[in-house]
């Protein structure tokens, strides 16, 4: 039976082994911006320049009386001062550009854009601190003083940031839910695709002889028999009803704890499975990989109850 070959595996690549490094590897070749819905992306990239625009900007009124009759009180670096500081003609106060926001006690502002742009990454406050060469004190810090300093400057985006950063399970964006519809869609028809090449020769002469688990071929150039899971990350894996549902609660963040209980798995077996699957959406849909890993690294450390199915 030749067949033309239309089959979701057949440019497919394993990548490595997906180690500690290999995995900050992967979240570094994402766009910054990709875990954000793409309406919500220009605020984004706004709200990261006006973090590194506003330590070297001027203020426009006094921040305490709202006077706009200000002026230049002392330059930065006189008086050990580290920012230029201004004063009100009307009620006599002084003030930097970032008196009465929530960064004016912070410092090192060269590292607030990077900071505020590995964290829409998808990094941890502790990986992020390691990568700045700051304390994770100060991480945190920063935290909760940019989250604050979001809420100011975009309600709508500090409103959906706000609320994937609970231990909560979070809403899929439209481009990563559709991106989860497609590889449903996937593993529903492993069993019924009947046109995959062959892996070892590229032959498409083959022969469908079986449709028992994943479909089966002959091929009629190497004489060898594969299936549609043959030469993937999905190969030899079992229980092959339950992965449309497991990638599903993979990708919106549950743990392997929770795995097990849902799925009745066993430990080695749920964390076989994590590994493989993160293959697979690395090499097809890079975008569930890195939404994976994102919510997998956000609910690490508390993971609250298994929602009620």
């Amino acid at each position: 039976m030749s067949t033309t070959d239309s089959s979701p595996f057949s440019t497919f690549e394993i990548p490595p082994t997906r180690r500690h490094a290999e995995t900050i590897d992967f979240m570094l070749s994402r766009p910054a911006l990709a875990l954000l819905p793409e309406s919500l992306r220009p605020a984004a990239r706004s709200f990261l320049a006006y973090l590194a625009t506003l330590p070297g900007s001027a203020p426009h009124a006094c921040p305490a009386c709202e006077s706009r009759a200000i002026y230049l009180a002392a330059p930065a670096g006189s008086g050990g001062m580290r920012r230029d500081s201004y004063a009100c003609r009307t009620c006599r106060k002084r003030f930097t550009v970032l008196t009465g926001t929530p960064l004016h006690l912070l410092r090192s502002e060269e590292k607030w854009k990077p900071w505020m742009s590995y964290r829409f990454q998808g990094f941890s406050q502790e990986l992020i601190a390691n990568f700045l060469g700051i304390s994770n004190k100060a991480s945190m810090t920063w935290s909760r003083a940019f989250i604050k300093a979001m809420a100011d400057y975009d309600s709508a985006l500090h409103a959906w940031w706000q609320a994937h950063q609970s231990p909560e399970i979070s809403e899929l964006t439209e481009e990563a839910a559709r991106a989860l519809a497609e590889c449903q869609a996937m593993l529903d028809g492993l069993r019924d695709t009947s046109d995959r090449r062959c892996p070892y020769c590229g032959s498409a002469s083959v022969q469908v002889i079986t449709s028992r688990r994943a479909t089966e071929y002959q091929c009629h150039g190497c004489q060898r028999r594969y299936n549609n899971l043959t030469e993937t990350p999905l190969s030899h894996l079992q229980h092959i009803e339950l992965w449309p549902e497991y990638v599903r609660h993979l990708v919106l963040g549950y743990h392997d704890t929770e795995l097990e209980q849902i799925f009745g798995l066993s430990k080695p077996l749920t964390n076989l499975w994590r590994q493989r699957f993160l293959q697979l959406f690395q090499a097809r849909w890079p975008l569930l990989a890195h939404w994976t890993l994102w919510q997998w690294s956000r609910r690490r450390a508390n993971p609250g109850e298994i929602p009620l199915a």
